[in-house]
């Protein structure tokens, strides 16, 4: 690894360690049933680079972790310092970092499920530093799950929204990621939609809500998510956001969604987002690398 995690994270910090300051946003799809969003890299400089893997590699173990601080502080320091964590400080941090980062498909250079799965923190990072929208505040939005093989949807926001029909809106997110080598991500922005169209009630049977310390008109509002999607309510909406290469951008695009997700027609149903990245796959490795070099 050619920048250190130490040189990566005072570049991070020199950008305010947000990965919000590292891409630029670009509205696309004006007029369309689903407009989109372009987010590209700013600057493709190594040194930036290496500040948003380390951004993510960060932010990874830190949700990973969660509640057990001491074993994110020994992972950050040894990874900081350049030093490898041994016996039971290193069994404890292996149960965080293996279940994303140590499966030996992790360690093929086409792995798929490590891509993806970047892809989806790289969503979630650029959604969460977005700026306040005018009469909207993020209520609730899900980091991605704890493995590269998660079943279920991918991303959640809900908004408390002035003057909507129940004080809130939501949207379901899949997310996809597409790194081949024809360079046309239609098809994985199609399934994306099938997806959402097929499964979408499903995947929001599947969150869980018991846990969370929501206050009471929140927790009315998601205790009737499922429904609200079966009956396509306003309230309810979906995305899908493809993670891909940047030669692969595409100038055209979501501008069949509604064709492949049909049930919700509602304005503002369908949103798109496209987060482009030069060599999505070998970023996934420089993301791993650093948190696997404490290991």
């Amino acid at each position: 690894m050619e920048i250190s995690a130490q040189q990566a994270m005072e570049r991070a910090q020199a950008v305010g360690g947000r990965l919000a300051n590292l891409t630029r946003r670009e509205s696309r799809g004006a007029g369309q049933n689903c407009p989109w969003e372009l987010v590209v890299t700013i600057d493709q400089a190594p040194e930036d680079r290496a500040a948003a893997a380390w951004i993510i590699a960060d932010e990874v173990m830190h949700s990973r972790t969660d509640v057990e601080t001491e074993v994110y502080d020994l992972w950050r320091q040894s990874v900081l310092a350049g030093t490898k964590l041994t016996g039971r400080d290193h069994v404890r941090t292996l149960a965080f970092a293996y279940p994303v980062f140590g499966a030996a498909a992790a360690l093929k250079k086409g792995n798929h499920g490590l891509a993806g799965y970047v892809g989806e923190w790289l969503w979630y990072l650029i959604t969460r530093d977005l700026p306040a929208e005018p009469g909207r505040s993020v209520e609730f939005l899900t980091a991605p799950g704890p493995t590269v093989s998660d079943s279920g949807g991918d991303g959640l926001i809900i908004h408390r929204a002035e003057g909507s029909t129940r004080g809130f809106v939501f949207r379901l997110w899949e997310m996809k990621k597409y790194t081949g080598k024809a360079n046309k991500p239609d098809g994985a922005i199609r399934k994306g939609w099938t997806q959402l169209g097929t499964k979408g009630a499903t995947y929001l049977g599947q969150m869980s809500w018991g846990d969370k310390r929501l206050v009471p008109d929140t927790l009315e509002f998601v205790s009737s998510l499922v429904s609200q999607w079966v009956d396509a309510e306003e309230s309810g909406n979906g995305g899908v956001s493809v993670a891909l290469n940047a030669s692969a951008t595409p100038a055209r695009a979501f501008h069949l969604a509604q064709q492949h997700f049909t049930t919700h027609s509602h304005p503002d149903a369908l949103k798109g987002m496209v987060v482009a990245i030069d060599d999505l796959e070998a970023f996934a490795r420089i993301v791993r690398g650093y948190v696997w070099s404490a290991l």
